[in-house]
């Protein structure tokens, strides 16, 4: 991939990156985007993706704890925290912070670590997009993203196929 393609998603994506500048004893990606150019729209857009749904987790994770807490200290907490403290309550909230206290607080959102991304190369045909960190979810999102690259032309980007026969 072209040294200016390069920077934007190290720039864009600093997290799921952050190897990219480390030496080749760390990881794979000091030799950066191993791919051709057609294949960065299907790269960024999935870093995109991962990088939203991973914050989201994480935001309603902190949610969860935090509606926990306020459960705990017991229907008055609970109720502020559910209408945000800065006006009367809804019908709606009050009836939901009794729910949760008659039937107890729903689980709390598992933690999502953040993705880091080990290395990104062509090999026989297909992208491969090799990572740490994430959930199934992430996974599913990296597999879709390998299938796309598998019909996209890796030079252009148009339509393409996979030809086979060796190398």
């Amino acid at each position: 991939m072209r040294e200016e393609l390069d920077a934007k998603l190290v720039a864009k994506y600093p997290h799921m990156f952050q190897n990219r500048f480390k030496s080749m004893q760390e990881t794979c990606m000091c030799w950066g985007f191993a791919c051709g150019d057609g294949w960065y729209k299907i790269i960024d857009s999935l870093c995109g993706q991962i990088e939203n749904h991973v914050s989201w987790k994480r935001k309603q994770r902190v949610y969860d704890l935090k509606r926990g807490r306020a459960a705990k200290k017991g229907r008055d907490a609970l109720i502020k925290f559910l209408s945000g403290g800065q006006r009367k309550p809804s019908e709606w909230e009050i009836e939901r912070a009794d729910e949760i206290l008659q039937n107890g607080d729903r689980e709390v959102t598992p933690y999502v670590p953040r993705v880091v991304v080990d290395q990104v190369k062509e090999k026989f045909g297909g992208l491969r997009f090799y990572y740490h960190g994430g959930d199934d979810f992430v996974d599913g999102m990296v597999r879709m993203a390998e299938s796309w690259a598998a019909q996209t032309c890796e030079t252009c980007g148009d339509p393409g196929t996979i030809r086979h026969g060796g190398w």
